[in-house]
């Protein structure tokens, strides 16, 4: 009887620890689209998550929103070269808005990169504005040959 108390007892602390976790999980949607072409030469997964944002202040005290996303490039895709594509993102207000060119010509917050076939790339977009997440309405992925992706919340069917 003891043995069984106890392992219940543990049964239900495990799921106590767990709880806030998912709790958490849940709450951090993203935007994401897979985009292809028919012979697959483009195949590659965007995702942009707004959950993982940041907003930088600059010596001269104006500021920008800094947000993560990845691209995965699928086995058997030409290299995905990213060529200061833009982020589009209309508030519920209706502002829209898009990621600016920044100066860096590598690392986490250049404009011009490259995925390889089977691999994937977290890069930085940043955003010349301070905004709520929760008033997002729509993100879209702006390409250069004037092609928009419209990304879907991973939270809402």
């Amino acid at each position: 009887m003891k043995q069984k108390l106890l392992f219940l007892a543990l049964i239900c602390g495990a799921f106590l620890t767990l709880a806030p976790t998912s709790a958490k999980a849940q709450s951090d949607y993203y935007y994401y689209e897979s985009i292809s072409n028919p012979s697959k030469t483009i195949n590659f997964l965007i995702g942009v998550y707004v959950t993982k944002n940041e907003f930088i202040t600059r010596d001269d005290g104006t500021g920008y929103t800094k947000i993560r996303m990845a691209v995965i490039n699928q086995e058997g895709a030409e290299p995905f070269k990213w060529t200061d594509y833009k982020i589009y993102i209309k508030l519920k207000n209706n502002d829209m808005f898009y990621n600016y060119t920044t100066q860096a010509k590598e690392g986490d917050l250049s404009c011009n990169w490259t995925v390889q076939p089977g691999q994937n790339h977290i890069q930085y977009v940043c955003f010349d504005k301070a905004f709520d997440i929760n008033q997002i309405d729509m993100i879209w992925l702006g390409m250069s040959d004037n092609k928009f992706f419209d990304l879907v919340r991973s939270d809402k069917k």
